[in-house]
């Protein structure tokens, strides 16, 4: 494949990646018919989908295709009608796949582990370094190519118990490239799925193929039009069809990246140009016109078919030179159809432990996959679910076989760049009123402990807050579904005191928390959970500025028991379109165990995206409420609650305003803006907001006509360090501020 420039090549390819498989040397077949016609397709990444136009044409043209040979895109589209797809299906699934979501290892929000939900309100970026063996390592590629691997057994599960690429409808080869010792790699055998997938791994985008030692990436960095491949199977006379991009004009070659990817493109042209030198008159050349198509966009794959038929047309008087006999065409239809599959029960599980140390978590939570027919849409719920707790580079799964029995073989690989790892975060606040905030965070998380799935995760913080908190997760029981979780605490953070109208700063506490305790808890499905916690605790609040008569020291021992309920829906905590958010919870202080606090707490904090519009609407509504009330006006620290700043009565100061007993109601609509069918793009919002809330120091207080009445527009971008936000906010009484903020448009408590 010859790319444009070396960032559209990696992310153009970000269709296709990485997986386990065998590659072997073709098997013995047969020798082809006479006049047998191969079919040779060539990479391109979104281009390729050219291939299916040039394919409905050869059909309707009642051209019959003995022999295909592809790398890339071309393996995937290749290997699909090898296996009896017909062009209409494919284009179908070209034309009606999510490719962003694709491209994205992780399964829909939804379905993560609530645990992995929780990092994402820690203002976590979403890239991870490893550390192994005494030095750090980052992942081989940006995308491991799991959603990938589950669409390929899916669309090929007809193919589960074909191991000779010559008992396929139509003999097939697939390219890959052993990028260690910098040759070709031929699929003849082996598992289809896994001989497309490691076709498709394009260095830097996906991770290498492990296939028995050998690291396999595209087979477009060695032979991008296999032409020699397709001789080799025995092909008489070809038609090749080339879906490269062309080389960069000068005026392109503007950085250093574009001269790296021209150099990359110019040797991957001039081995496809020496193929090419091969074809014989009596071959023919298929160079659909993609023009500006890019090899990423994947979005304009109805275009390229359009195209690649147009190509294919424009070439009939050659092409129909081909057409074969009433009958051999009905002969060619006979055997190019799809294999019976009987989705039989699932009679036995098993669980490969060669490449994870967790395979009886594994096992745990698949088992209930036993005794019921084999079905892909549960199937890859479950793997999704268990693949979401982010410890795996890949799961893969195949059908085995066994005493008459058919079974599940799963195959976990632990990520090879842990099993310790490393993410940092970074929330910042202004509002241009010489009030700034700035918080850097790093968080450890050591996994694998045990052979059932535990967890040592810590954090560090600097900047408003400083400290370390770390905690033990360890799951529990069939599934997963119940864990016991120790943790620790210590930190120290601001604490800004303003007057009763927030307006002026009054003083400035550190207050010191520390804590430790143990929770456990139950989640039986994925987007809620109950829990039960214990804590004991110490904080102590230290006067940095302001009078110390008025505002002396405070110390607080106390001893908490906490139940609450969490449900996370939420298809994104950043921009979401739709679901819910609830986190309610009851605390109990009492006067044991040393604690020298007693009453109880209610905290409520609920945010939803109703879907009044379209699932594809640019437009987006987030209802959010946040309750806190002291039950007997107990005045600690601890049962305390903040608002102020952007979206948390905007206008104000972040957390100029505090009490025993606070209220938050908010209304926030925003709109995305820009082409919403971009695969690769950097979302941007504009929104506005209409908030209402006050805090109280008494219950007694508490009336509807002392609620604080405040607004805000904003613009929004999801930027590779979290959501930006640029905002003005205005409240009751004058207050008004302009926001430059890092963080999360559902502003969880500070």
């Amino acid at each position: 494949m010859r790319i444009r420039s070396f960032l559209p090549w990696i992310v153009a390819w970000v269709a296709i990646g990485s997986s386990n498989g065998r590659a072997e040397s073709p098997p013995a077949r047969p020798p082809p018919e006479p006049g047998c016609i191969g079919l040779v397709l060539g990479g391109g990444g979104a281009r390729g989908a050219a291939h299916i136009g040039v394919l409905q044409v050869l059909e309707r043209e009642h051209i019959p295709i003995c022999r295909v040979s592809g790398t890339s895109m071309g393996a995937i589209v290749g290997g699909l009608y090898a296996a009896g797809y017909s062009p209409d299906e494919m284009a179908h699934i070209v034309t009606t796949l999510d490719w962003k979501d694709l491209f994205s290892d992780d399964p829909a929000r939804v379905d993560m582990p609530m645990r992995r939900k929780d990092a994402d309100y820690r203002y976590l970026l979403n890239f991870e370094v490893g550390y192994r063996d005494g030095r750090i390592i980052t992942p081989a590629g940006f995308v491991q190519g799991q959603k990938l691997l589950l669409l390929l057994r899916r669309l090929l599960i007809s193919t589960w118990d074909v191991h000779d690429f010559d008992q396929l409808a139509i003999p097939f080869r697939a390219v890959a490239t052993d990028i260690v010792a910098g040759k070709p790699v031929v699929f003849g055998s082996g598992e289809l799925p896994l001989a497309i997938r490691s076709s498709m791994s394009v260095p830097g985008a996906f991770a290498p193929v492990n296939v028995e030692g050998q690291l396999l990436v595209d087979g477009g960095v060695m032979d991008n039009v296999p032409i020699d491949v397709i001789r080799e199977m025995g092909a008489q006379r070809l038609i090749v069809v080339d879906v490269g991009s062309p080389l960069s004009t000068r005026e392109q070659l503007t950085n250093p990246v574009a001269l790296l990817s021209q150099m990359v493109s110019a040797l991957m042209d001039e081995k496809t140009r020496r193929q090419l030198a091969t074809l014989t008159p009596d071959d023919i050349l298929i160079r659909p016109a993609l023009g500006d198509i890019t090899a990423a966009q994947f979005n304009r794959g109805e275009e390229a078919i359009a195209i690649g038929k147009a190509a294919a047309e424009a070439a009939l008087p050659r092409l129909r030179t081909l057409t074969a006999s009433p009958a051999d065409w009905q002969a060619f239809e006979a055997r190019h159809r799809m294999r019976d599959f009987d989705p039989a029960l699932i009679a036995f599980l098993k669980v490969d432990g060669t490449n994870t140390q967790t395979a009886p978590f594994v096992k745990n939570s698949m088992a209930s996959e036993v005794g019921k027919p084999y079905d892909a849409d549960r199937l890859d719920n479950q793997i999704g679910s268990v693949y979401g707790r982010g410890n795996y580079q890949q799961i893969d799964y195949r059908l085995q076989e066994q005493d008459g029995q058919r079974g599940l073989l799963i195959i976990p690989a632990d990520k090879p760049w842990g099993p310790v790892y490393g993410r940092v975060g970074l929330q910042l606040d202004n509002d241009f009123n010489g009030n700034s905030q700035y918080l850097v965070s790093g968080e450890i998380n050591a996994t694998n402990i045990n052979r059932y799935g535990a967890e040592w995760r810590s954090t560090l913080w600097g900047g408003r807050i400083g400290g370390i908190a770390s905690e033990f997760y360890q799951p529990l029981g069939q599934n997963a579904t119940t864990y016991v979780q120790p943790f620790v605490l210590f930190r120290k953070e601001d604490l800004p005191i303003f007057d009763s109208s927030g307006s002026r700063q009054l003083a400035d506490y550190r207050v010191r928390r520390d804590k430790l305790g143990l929770e456990a808890g139950w989640s039986p499905v994925s987007y809620w959970r109950l829990l039960a916690q214990f804590t004991r605790g110490y904080d102590s609040a230290n006067l940095t500025v302001g009078s110390p008569t008025d505002f002396p020291a405070q110390t607080s021992n106390y001893s908490m028991f906490k139940v609450g309920v969490d449900w996370d829906s939420l298809d994104s905590a950043q921009f979401p379109t739709q679901g819910a958010h609830v986190q309610l919870g009851y605390e109990m202080y009492r006067t044991v165990l040393g604690g020298q606090v007693s009453g109880d707490v209610a905290r409520l904090t609920a945010d939803w995206v109703p879907r009044f519009w379209e699932p594809d609407s640019r437009y987006h509504l987030l209802l959010g409420m946040r309750v806190s009330s002291a039950v007997d006006n107990a005045n600690v620290f601890e049962t305390q609650d903040f608002l102020g700043g952007f979206l948390n009565l905007s206008g104000y100061t972040e957390r100029a305003l505090y009490g025993n007993q606070s209220a938050l109601l908010r209304a926030v609509i925003y709109r995305r803006t820009g082409r919403m069918d971009a695969i690769f793009s950097t979302p941007f919002y504009i929104g506005g907001s209409l908030e209402a809330g006050n805090t109280w120091h008494s219950k007694n207080d508490v009336r509807l006509d002392s609620l604080i009445y405040a607004g805000s527009i904003f613009a929004g971008l999801q930027s590779p360090l979290g959501p930006v936000f640029l905002g003005y906010g205005y409240a009751d009484g004058g207050h008004s501020a302009i926001y430059l903020t890092f963080g999360s448009l559902l502003r969880p408590r500070p």
